[in-house]
């Protein structure tokens, strides 16, 4: 086990991801302040530019966003003219969501100014650093993907003791 002291706020993995996030997205919604957009709705479209118009759960699942939650995203993205929601041919009831031409403008400007606050962010690291960084961040994302299974057997573990340990306090209760 890598961390075998107690939970220590400042030496915590999710805590400093979680507050490495939230400053680089701070920033990165400043720099975008002047078009008018958020990190969040860059995201969606980015993302669109990247896979194509698509519906809302297959967009919300590679955003690893909740549908609800994107919803609100996308009715904001509509009202600026960043996007457009056009019936399937297939299915009148189902959406694509797709880039408008104004979006589709933004994406030759806004990469590289995401990069300028990414860069920042890594001001004063080497480049090995940097790589040794993508590399950990990419293997904590890995472990990710399997920790449903992990947490699923810790818990099974943590019930079978928990039953042991009622069972033996109602049998020493009883004597």
């Amino acid at each position: 086990m890598i961390q075998d002291t107690p939970y220590i706020k400042n030496q915590c993995l999710g805590f400093l991801m979680k507050k490495a996030f939230q400053c680089i997205v701070g920033q990165a919604d400043k720099a975008l302040e002047r078009y008018d957009l958020t990190y969040a709705q860059w995201m969606v479209i980015d993302q669109l530019n990247t896979s194509g118009p698509t519906g809302l759960l297959n967009l919300a699942k590679a955003l690893d966003l909740d549908p609800g939650a994107l919803t609100r995203t996308i009715e904001r993205l509509e009202l600026k003219g960043l996007i457009h929601r056009v019936r399937t041919q297939q299915d009148k009831r189902l959406c694509q969501i797709e880039l408008s031409k104004k979006s589709k403008d933004l994406i030759g400007v806004i990469p590289s100014l995401l990069a300028d606050v990414m860069n920042h962010h890594l001001k004063g690291f080497e480049r090995e650093e940097y790589e040794k960084l993508i590399l950990a961040l990419n293997h904590v994302i890995h472990n990710a993907s399997t920790a449903k299974e992990h947490i699923s057997q810790a818990l099974n573990a943590q019930s079978s003791a928990c039953a042991n340990l009622s069972s033996n306090l109602s049998i020493e209760r009883s004597t």
